[in-house]
């Protein structure tokens, strides 16, 4: 055989071997991951790679988050809202609306602004939402007041703030008191945020270098031409699973050590104290002086909002574990539900008072709105893990409901914009004064009467405001307007 055809007979025969090598490799990593190797190829959404990571993270969150002087934690991104300063203010042509809460109301935030952008265009209102991730994972109250109220006070505005809470409020302060001995209402986790002992902090230095390793693992995987290499694949996310082990051992090792030993500064007040008796607290007791807490704050939200010329909305979020909140699926029963799980008990015993403080609210004049009760009806899954959270589906779902009741105030924010460009208008008109009087006239002035706040819009013709102290009737409806008017006593308008 001449020696080109030997040559090119050998290269054909290592290409072979090569292919079948890759394609058993490929074989192999399906069946040991559940994927193909170049989904392993993809940047993660944080710096987790594997199960066993994320629950690493869950352990010291302070690698991923960032110790915060007013709120106890935020993103490492100082390009974030929540860590900017000064904070946004208002602009023309824009409505600022400002989404606080916790992980929840962090994943819906995308499909929130799509379903205001969608609002905007279909009621052909030429302005544009724009939406503060205020948002933050394991965010409870009062966590959401001190960051409102922080942000006003460094010169901050809004034109609506909505409030999406309700799972962590009844949920971390058990972990909080239960798990690592720390004031319910203090952060999540703020004993990892502590200064470190000399023994702590070479766990958390091994614990940089190994996610420094990590992350160059990733990296080499998703570069070329290793991305192609199922091969190399394997040994990489064997590497990977590896160091992510090792990190999750030393997160917990140091998690434990963290919460051993009490002190004032690491693990703030016993509060509430134990009896005499030394028995802690019931969960179940802990839940509602936590919730008595979240009315107050919410109360708390409505004053600084008010005070600030913002709109106030406040959402309960669905929660699976609520009675009769949804029909669950059965990909949700056997992924996205615990029947083990405290929630369970929590919720069913906490979640009268929760109704009855959510009444108690909507007679202060704010704007509650429980959505415990959105999915009472729908069996798709909605649901995407055993906490609290919600696929992409259900997130649209939820975001189109905050949309729809957030819609009367929407329409006022746009009201008030076509008035002032009406204003300005006219004052560069010699006949300002009478169109300014008759736009004075049509806008919306908020007004508060015994804790009762409502909108008046008087008539531009005739001045003629009516209202009416019982539901509105459809006669009603043909009047120039109509008002209603619910307050606190029933008795006294």
């Amino acid at each position: 055989m001449p020696r080109r055809q030997q040559i090119a007979f050998y290269a054909i025969m290592v290409i072979l071997t090569l292919a079948v090598i890759e394609g058993m490799a490929q074989a192999a990593y399906y069946i040991a991951f559940g994927e193909f190797n170049g989904a392993a190829a993809r940047p993660p959404a944080v710096a987790t790679t594997t199960a066993d990571d994320a629950a690493a993270a869950a352990a010291a969150p302070y690698i991923y988050w960032l110790q915060h002087p007013y709120h106890g934690h935020t993103r490492q991104n100082p390009n974030h809202v929540i860590n900017q300063h000064p904070p946004p203010r208002r602009e023309e042509g824009a409505v600022l609306i400002g989404l606080a809460g916790g992980s929840v109301s962090e994943a819906v935030s995308d499909a929130f602004r799509r379903a205001l952008e969608t609002w905007f265009q279909d009621n052909a209102i030429p302005l544009r939402p724009v939406v503060l991730e205020l948002a933050w994972e394991a965010f409870k109250q009062p966590q959401q007041v001190t960051q409102i109220a922080s942000a006003l006070a460094f010169g901050g505005e809004y034109d609506i703030i909505v409030n999406l809470d309700g799972y962590n409020e009844l949920v971390e302060p058990f972990r909080n008191y239960y798990w690592y001995g720390i004031s319910p209402f203090y952060p999540v986790g703020w004993h990892l945020y502590q200064q470190l002992s000399p023994a702590e902090q070479l766990r958390a230095g091994r614990i940089a270098v190994l996610r420094q390793r990590q992350q160059r693992l990733h990296a080499v995987a998703a570069a070329r031409p290793w991305r192609w290499s199922a091969l190399y694949g394997i040994v990489n996310r064997y590497l990977r699973e590896r160091t992510g082990a090792q990190i999750l051992a030393l997160n917990y090792e140091l998690a434990n050590d963290l919460a051993a030993e009490y002190s004032l500064q690491r693990h703030g007040p016993v509060w509430p104290a134990e009896p005499d008796d030394g028995v802690a607290p019931d969960p179940v007791d802990l839940s509602r002086i936590a919730l008595r807490v979240w009315y107050r704050g919410s109360v708390l939200l409505a004053d600084l909002s008010r005070a600030a010329g913002a709109e106030y909305y406040h959402f309960q979020q669905p929660n699976q574990y609520v009675p009769g909140g949804k029909p669950l699926s059965a990909a949700e029963l056997a992924d996205a539900y615990d029947a083990s799980s405290f929630s369970v008990r929590i919720y069913q015993d906490a979640y009268p008072l929760l109704l009855r403080l959510g009444a108690a609210l909507r007679q202060q004049g704010i704007n509650y709105h429980d959505l415990t009760q959105l999915f009472s009806a729908n069996q798709e899954t909605l649901y995407s893990d055993d906490c609290c959270h919600l696929n992409a589906r259900g997130n649209e779902l939820l975001a189109a409901s905050m949309v729809q009741r957030l819609a009367p105030a929407l329409r006022r924010r746009a009201a008030l914009a076509a008035a002032k460009a009406q204003d300005d208008s006219d004052s560069s008109s010699a006949a300002a004064g009478t169109a300014l009087d008759v736009a004075r006239r049509e806008r919306s002035a908020v007004h508060a009467v015994n804790n009762l706040w409502f909108d008046v819009r008087l008539n531009a013709e005739d001045g003629a405001l009516h209202y009416s102290r019982a539901d509105c009737q459809p006669a009603d409806t043909a009047a120039p307007f109509v008002v209603r008017i619910t307050p606190v006593d029933a008795a006294d308008l």
